[in-house]
């Protein structure tokens, strides 16, 4: 690429990021607190006192919201500490479904959900350089805002799925040269292990990405476009995930497999749940909240979006996604894993959709190639007719 284009690219990748930011922070301040933002503040400060106390072995015997990995919300309670000391925070300082910026604990809930705005601009700033115009879309997508500006799960295991994408496709690509360095190609691959291991040690779903690697890897062997040696590789890149999953989530150090079976029991059960039930979603739910979400939030709450592009941005994937099969194999397997995981699962909420909100927003990109081809082709012909 010549270095006027690397310019331009570079100018555009950060109009982009700046753009996510822009949008993300203007809605943290405006976006009324959501269900499940208190329990997360309330779980986040404790973890601050453990560290402002010196009591650091408390992090790995807390038990407060056990069903999520910790690690996200270490990182929530370390943007905590420049804030004033607080023993606790109570559901009333922190009402759903209020304005934050009316809440009792204001600047604590501003202060996580700052961390989701800079975690959410950081993955727009990732795809941009893979893909500038999937980066537009992901910057400005009202779910990828919404999640990655509040006190959610989301932001920072949607960054890190798709960094573990990207390294592996470095690998891949790497890995098909013959006269590529072996040790290079180890090291990318041993990065999105790195970054697959953090992704499950903030939400355990974002792993799906890591279930399209497997599948893109197998498929590749299969096809011969990569040595079946490096089943060795593939296996320390597994070893690697799981070594840093451990790592990151202290609330595992105690009774590693008798907790994470504890963890993962509860979303067994909690899909069955009564409270699943009532809300009565249909299995195609995950369409509608990538088609349209304003079709359920509350009113008062869309202030905080300044743009609504979601069903441009949902057709346009649509007619991406067999160009993504072509041209991006590796994404078009982890839309259609995701995919299928959220059509089977019970539990539809809304947030679940950014597990596959960066191959979504790859699909739109190629969607618009696809149709600029489309009307080019068109236009060729209509010329070639009127000769």
């Amino acid at each position: 690429m010549k270095i006027n284009n690397l310019k331009v690219l570079a100018v555009f990748v950060i109009a982009l990021t700046l753009l996510a930011f822009g949008l993300r922070y203007y809605a943290s301040e405006r976006i009324n607190i959501d269900d499940d933002e208190t329990t997360y503040l309330i779980s986040s400060l404790k973890y601050t006192n453990y560290i402002r106390s010196g009591q650091y072995s408390w992090i790995a015997w807390n038990t407060t919201n056990y069903e999520h990995p910790s690690f996200y919300k270490i990182i929530y309670g370390v943007a905590l500490l420049p804030e004033p000391p607080l023993e606790k925070i109570y559901q009333s300082d922190f009402v759903d479904q209020t304005p934050v910026m009316q809440s009792g604990a204001v600047t604590y809930g501003i202060a996580d959900r700052r961390v989701s705005v800079v975690f959410g601009s950081l993955a727009v700033l990732a795809l941009s350089i893979v893909n500038p115009l999937a980066g537009l879309f992901l910057a400005v997508n009202s779910l990828a805002v919404k999640y990655t500006s509040e006190i959610y799960l989301e932001a920072l295991p949607m960054l890190t799925s798709l960094l573990a994408v990207i390294a592996y496709g470095i690998y891949y690509r790497s890995a098909k040269d013959p006269a590529a360095n072996k040790k290079k190609i180890f090291l990318w691959l041993a990065l999105s292990g790195v970054f697959l291991g953090i992704t499950a040690a903030s939400k355990y779903v974002y792993c799906i990405a890591g279930l399209a690697i497997l599948l893109h890897w197998l498929v590749a062997v299969i096809r011969k476009e990569i040595p079946a040696k490096h089943l060795l590789y593939v296996l320390g890149w597994g070893v690697l995930s799981l070594l840093l999953f451990f790592i990151c989530d202290p609330y595992l150090w105690p009774h590693p497999l008798g907790r994470l079976l504890q963890s993962i029991n509860y979303h067994l059960r909690f899909k069955n749940s009564l409270h699943v039930a009532k809300a009565g979603y249909p299995f195609w739910q995950s369409i509608v909240w990538l088609f349209n979400p304003f079709a359920y939030y509350q009113v008062q709450s869309q202030a905080g979006f300044l743009v609504q592009l979601d069903p441009l941005i949902f057709i346009l994937a649509v007619l991406g996604l067999p160009r993504t099969f072509k041209r991006s194999p590796v994404f078009f397997y982890w839309f259609f894993v995701g995919l299928i995981f959220l059509f089977i699962w019970s539990t539809k909420w809304p947030q679940y959709s950014l597990v596959i909100m960066a191959p979504f927003c790859v699909a739109a990109a190629y969607g618009v190639t696809s149709l600029f081809d489309l009307v080019k082709q068109k236009l060729f012909h209509r010329e070639a007719v009127n000769r």
